[in-house]
């Protein structure tokens, strides 16, 4: 009877995690649609990937409900999407434009580094148009 029940709540953190990691790569979708179109593509996989092993899952009421097979596919899918991630995180490290990355600051940042002093008062009495 401990043994189920141990079962039973591993079965459902396991879920938990499946949802926390779906919920992650939606987001991930989203913010890689300004993105080359193979990476996109990559992110789509993992998302699908990801879904089939929770609808393998979400049948289950113990472990001995799932085949040798679906646990392997499973682990080997989940395997696969962090592979993944860790390539799409290291592309986007390299690749992506520094606004992309740091947002509304960016353009302040790209501007005026912080080694390249800024002399304020040759602005000074000027008008600003906008």
């Amino acid at each position: 009877l401990a043994a189920l029940q141990v079962e039973v709540r591993t079965l459902a953190m396991l879920r938990g995690l499946l949802r926390q990691l779906h919920a992650a790569c939606t987001r991930l979708a989203a913010g890689a649609r300004s993105l080359p179109s193979s990476v996109q593509e990559t992110v789509g996989h993992v998302q699908h990937g990801v879904e089939g092993v929770q609808a393998s899952l979400s049948r289950a009421h113990s472990f001995h409900d799932l085949s040798g097979l679906v646990l392997a596919q499973s682990r080997e899918t989940v395997t696969w999407a962090q592979l993944s991630i860790d390539e799409l995180l290291e592309y986007v490290g390299q690749h992506a434009p520094l606004p992309w990355l740091v947002g509304p600051f960016a353009p302040a940042l790209v501007e005026y580094p912080e080694d390249v002093p800024v002399e304020m008062a040759k602005w000074e009495g000027c008008i600003t148009v906008g």
